[in-house]
């Protein structure tokens, strides 16, 4: 964090809270199914960032926000007993200083094959492949933040592109989807 004054401090915080904020709450709205629980897991996410005071290495500091992010959300999963991915239009809904990507989907018509390709894959595939392509994490982050193996996680990754590339090579063709192969 470098400067130990509560200015300092606070500073850091909240260019952390600008830089953070939006991809933490649409990753937790996806995980949670709502945009507000989202929302409070982001909250007590950079609570806790807070409260470590800085013991988080700078370079780490992204994978280690979506980890405590994922374990809170998936927490509040098993607390109610439920797990379900939340639709793309209401992830729009929250924050962020960044285009998402169902702005950029709008501004190309291809994107929005590819964003429907993406969410006809299972929820596994398609965090790894958030995290990979959205968030811009390595493998070895999306290992840790997921607590798979890294190899998993290009298993995973390499089996999601392989299913969107055979879903938009059928809409191309006239609309045969990958399960008519």
């Amino acid at each position: 964090m470098g400067d130990s004054s509560g200015a300092g401090r606070r500073g850091w915080m909240l260019a952390v809270l600008r830089r953070y904020e939006g991809p933490l709450v649409r990753y937790a709205a996806r995980i949670t199914g709502d945009v507000d629980r989202g929302r409070d897991v982001a909250q007590e996410t950079f609570l806790r960032l807070w409260k470590s005071r800085g013991s988080v290495a700078r370079e780490h500091l992204g994978q280690w926000l979506f980890t405590v992010c994922r374990n809170r959300a998936v927490d509040v999963l098993r607390k109610e007993g439920r797990m379900s991915m939340l639709p793309e239009q209401a992830a729009e809904l929250a924050p962020s200083c960044q285009p998402g990507p169902a702005e950029l989907a709008e501004r190309h018509e291809d994107a929005a094959a590819a964003m429907r390709a993406l969410q006809a894959l299972p929820p596994n595939q398609q965090e790894v492949i958030r995290l990979r392509l959205q968030e811009g994490f390595s493998y070895r982050q999306i290992a840790a933040i997921t607590k798979l193996t890294v190899s998993n996680v290009g298993f995973l990754i390499h089996t999601a592109l392989k299913r969107i590339r055979r879903r938009l090579g059928a809409d191309a063709s006239g609309g045969r989807s990958e399960e008519n192969r």
